[in-house]
């Protein structure tokens, strides 16, 4: 898509009821997928900024059942906020249209808004122990929230987003039709996949016998996913709703530690780089049963570090499968990107499998 012009930015913003007197937009470069601008109004002397995302429809084909799950989502939370009178962290707010929509159709594109977080900030990258144990905390406590809002209210907008065993699958296929060079260049992964087949079926074998229940969850529990307060460095908010559907809690969690606690970047290419940092993950542990431990199962607990490397193995199954597919999913820079992805997953759970007793809860 074009980037919107001057003249569809304001026809979109007003199709949603904000109050006061507009001042002006700018862009906020943040994600790969929608594209994102701020806006302000001043109502006296009080200023409120607002975030408006034109949606992309090519990976979120089913726009109605996306912007339900999270008007279900942004509601029940603010409803809770509001009932407990807490004010340490402030859930998402979505603002319908003029007409009482979830979201409005334009002639440049279909576009939503929300209340902006104020004085906070996003990072890529873990500060230390004590960001982690807040970053995870938060995530608890939005699962916390989110408990007892059943997940049969919510679709799947993205079809088995959560299930390892569906992953494998894919892999299998992408494996199936590799070129002889991809299969050749990736052997040492393949095997490593192979020799974990039986892992992944686990969850979803707890979840069809409901050994595991289903929960609400976000999805996507990347660190910079958390707002945090620009004075105190308290997490404040959550955002990025677009993968709350049916799934398990864990996948919260092991989403978590597979992206805060890595020791490089997801891209690495020096392999003894590549790993996962205990102290960063007791952090994340401790912050997540801060929160979770009164509604998850003492089955639930137990299975945290093999949560952990499952979700961490899925992603790498992920990437190598791309990368066995010619690179038509993730964007890539250079030849190879996929597989440094896949490797890099593969290598953290390789130093999850050999420090499997220090991570036990």
């Amino acid at each position: 898509m074009q980037a919107p012009t001057e003249q569809q930015l304001h026809e979109a913003i007003a199709c949603f009821p904000l109050d006061g007197e507009f001042l002006d937009v700018r862009p906020l470069r943040r994600g790969h997928i929608h594209d994102t601008v701020v806006s302000r109004f001043r109502k006296g002397d009080h200023e409120t900024q607002y975030i408006h995302q034109r949606m992309n429809d090519a990976v979120f084909p089913d726009l109605d059942v996306l912007m339900e799950n999270i008007h279900a989502v942004s509601d029940h939370m603010v409803r809770k906020h509001a009932a407990e009178c807490a004010d340490e962290f402030e859930p998402l707010r979505l603002i319908s249209t003029g007409d009482g929509a979830r979201y409005a159709r334009t002639e440049s594109g279909a576009w939503r808004t929300f209340v902006f977080i104020e004085n906070t900030a996003s990072f890529d990258r873990c500060a230390g122990t004590e960001q982690a144990f807040a970053a995870a905390r938060a995530f608890g406590w939005f699962q916390r929230q989110l408990r007892d809002l059943s997940p049969d209210r919510l679709g799947e907008t993205l079809p088995r987003f959560f299930s390892s065993t569906h992953r494998f699958a894919q892999f299998e296929v992408a494996r199936a039709a590799a070129s002889e060079d991809r299969l050749a260049s990736a052997a040492a992964e393949i095997a490593f996949a192979l020799e974990r087949r039986e892992m992944v079926s686990v969850v979803d074998d707890m979840l069809r016998s409901g050994e595991m229940p289903s929960r609400v969850v976000h999805g996507d529990t990347k660190l910079n996913n958390i707002l945090f307060c620009d004075t105190t460095g308290a997490a404040k908010g959550i955002v990025d709703l677009d993968t709350c559907m049916p799934g398990y809690s864990l996948y919260d969690f092991g989403d978590l530690v597979r992206f805060t606690a890595a020791t490089s970047a997801e891209d690495e290419r020096e392999q003894d780089r590549i790993g996962t940092d205990l102290g960063l993950y007791r952090a994340l542990a401790e912050g997540y049963l801060s929160m979770a431990s009164d509604f998850l199962t003492p089955r639930e607990i137990e299975l945290m570090p093999f949560a952990a490397r499952l979700v961490t193995f899925t992603i790498g199954l992920r990437f190598l499968a791309d990368h066995l597919n010619g690179d038509h999913y993730f964007k890539i820079e250079r030849d190879g990107h996929n597989l440094d992805r896949a490797r890099v997953q593969f290598g953290m759970v390789r130093c999850m499998e050999a420090r499997a007793i220090e991570m036990a809860c």
